[in-house]
């Protein structure tokens, strides 16, 4: 072997290495990092944007129910509570779904957060070490001739270390050692224009990877850990979050107050 083809083979080696990091990196913030964050942010913050999305609503339904109530009485008609809710059911049934997606999501989060068994740290270097090792040996983006069998074990692979699940990690592991090859093979050839080739397409893959990770470091919900990180931070958004909320359950009151007056009630 020639000394340009074995400097190619080093880079080739270098950049799949690479590769398999910054495979990981993804991996370990979809499945473990995100939704960590998701987790913790339900707990410290999503339970308040929650409750005030609820008054929110609450104070919009309200205002509705107030101004058709006005016009009714202004044209000289009644109309009950079960012909207003009727109409207001319908006219607010998309925010009635979304604040329902909203609790089953934080639901879900919580459940999550206090579901989860913490590691040890010898067993989280060992699921690391694991989800290392099968990345490199399954990942779709390497080995895209793969088996169905093959797609079958790197799905079980990743729904364990999301899970945190040592034992069916190891499981995958065992049963899929026959297909470690080394990082340096190269297409049929084996020669030197083989290599290059190689190193070109790993190059490529590996540029395409990091755009992918930057995209993530940078977007929702990776972001949040800073706000997570800064107690002061994290202080402050709850007690500007409590002084809305505080000031949509008054503007509900007002709009309550006003459809009794309409109807005639007294408080």
């Amino acid at each position: 072997m020639g000394e340009e083809t074995r400097s190619i083979l080093d880079e080739l080696v270098a950049t799949r290495r690479r590769i398999i990091e910054v495979l990981f990196e993804i991996d370990e913030i979809h499945l473990q990092v995100n939704p960590q964050i998701l987790a913790e942010y339900a707990g410290a913050v999503g339970y308040l944007e929650n409750d005030l999305y609820s008054w929110q609503l609450k104070a919009r339904r309200l205002r509705r129910k107030a101004t058709l109530l006005r016009a009714a009485v202004n044209r000289g008609e009644t109309l009950s509570n079960e012909e207003l809710n009727a109409a207001l059911d319908v006219e607010f049934q998309a925010w009635e779904e979304e604040l329902s997606r909203r609790m089953a999501d934080q639901l879900a989060r919580l459940e999550y957060l206090t579901g989860s068994r913490e590691l040890s740290p010898s067993e989280t270097a060992e699921v690391k070490r694991l989800h290392r090792l099968l990345v490199k040996r399954l990942h779709p983006d390497i080995h895209p001739g793969q088996s169905d069998e093959e797609r079958r074990f790197f799905a079980i692979a990743q729904a364990a270390y999301k899970a945190g699940d040592l034992q069916s990690l190891e499981a995958v592991a065992t049963a899929t050692e026959y297909l470690d090859e080394p990082l340096g093979s190269v297409g049929a050839g084996g020669g030197e224009q083989d290599a290059a080739v190689d190193l070109a397409m790993a190059e490529v893959q590996l540029n395409v990877l990091l755009g992918q990770l930057e995209e993530l470091k940078s977007g929702h919900p990776y972001i949040l850990r800073e706000l997570l990180g800064s107690p002061r931070e994290l202080a402050r958004v709850r007690r500007d979050l409590k002084v809305r909320i505080a000031e949509q359950r008054k503007v509900a009151e007002a709009y309550e107050e006003a459809i009794r007056e309409l109807r005639g009630e007294k408080r």
